[in-house]
């Protein structure tokens, strides 16, 4: 994993924002070991976590506006600059045939969502870029799911 400064904001609000009362471990999860340490977050009391958490979340708007599209990357800026609840609609790239734990599904609209959970789906064919909806999940997560088919994974952003 590259650590790249210019993500770890939009990361760090896009994970803050649903975490208030849960932060430093799910950050420190969803970041990863390295880049919970490169952006210094391990040497914060919780105090100064839960403190910080709620300011990104008081100023989370106004971070998300100040943050061009082009230096966060596309899923993670879909994940803050559109409103929390915001559903993002688009359809995979190429050909599908499902996806499997780990798996990366490219969209059209450039985003790359990685499957997290342990769910798989199989569509018995090969589907020609199927329509898919990545709405919030709880607690901060999101959901993916192929239009047609009752089924759905977590997914992050894979970028």
């Amino acid at each position: 994993m590259t650590y790249r400064p210019a993500l770890a904001l939009p990361l760090l609000l896009a994970l803050c924002l649903p975490l208030h009362a849960q932060q430093a471990n799910v950050l420190r999860q969803q970041m990863g070991a390295t880049a919970y340490q490169r952006a210094g977050l391990d040497k914060l009391s919780d105090g100064e976590r839960h403190y910080l958490a709620g300011w990104l979340t008081a100023h989370a708007a106004e971070l998300a506006a100040a943050m061009p599209a082009s230096a966060a990357s596309t899923a993670t800026a879909a994940t803050h600059a559109a409103p929390a609840h915001a559903t993002v609609e688009s359809h995979v790239v190429g050909h599908f045939n499902g996806w499997q734990p780990g798996a990366v599904l490219v969209l059209a609209n450039g985003q790359r969502w990685r499957v997290t959970d342990d769910s798989s789906l199989d569509t018995g064919k090969t589907l020609d870029a199927p329509a898919v909806t990545v709405k919030p999940g709880l607690l901060g997560g999101w959901l993916l799911e192929v239009k047609g088919y009752n089924s759905s994974a977590r997914v992050q952003p894979a970028n």
